[in-house]
């Protein structure tokens, strides 16, 4: 059984900036705050984020690089083979960033900020209010 999803084509627009172009804000269901996670899979040592929890995992936005953990949206979504499809577009599988080992709350897969977007648009409906924080 193929699923519509495996065959979507991301388009990848680089951030101008290099950095977040948004910074997430706090809403009435969700409460955004800062936190700074050492890591040794990182150059810095660390990565600062802007975080909120979803349905028992964290959303997360690198501040510096704009990079947000794929992983927190769709287990938050509980969308099945969602890591297929993303490590199925070749152009999209160079720019992802992967977390192993370490601060439990950060692993998973890093992506930058404008895919993120464009595939939340797809795959993330039925938890779009909560992803306004983040998205807008």
């Amino acid at each position: 059984m193929s699923s519509g999803l495996l065959l979507v084509n991301i388009s990848i627009v680089p951030s101008s900036s290099g950095g977040p172009r948004f910074r997430p804000y706090s809403t009435p269901n969700q409460h955004v705050t800062k936190g700074r996670y050492i890591t040794s899979n990182d150059p810095r040592g660390y990565i600062p984020v802007y975080e909120y929890p979803l349905n028992g995992q964290w959303i997360m936005l690198d501040m510096d690089d704009g990079y947000v953990l794929w992983t927190g949206i769709w287990k938050g979504r509980l969308v099945a083979d969602i890591v297929k499809m993303i490590e199925s577009q070749p152009d999209l599988a160079s720019k992802l960033r992967r977390v192993r080992g370490g601060y439990l709350k950060i692993q998973g897969t890093w992506m930058p900020y404008e895919i993120a977007l464009r595939l939340a648009r797809r795959v993330a409906w039925p938890i779009r209010h909560e992803l306004v924080p983040l998205f807008g």
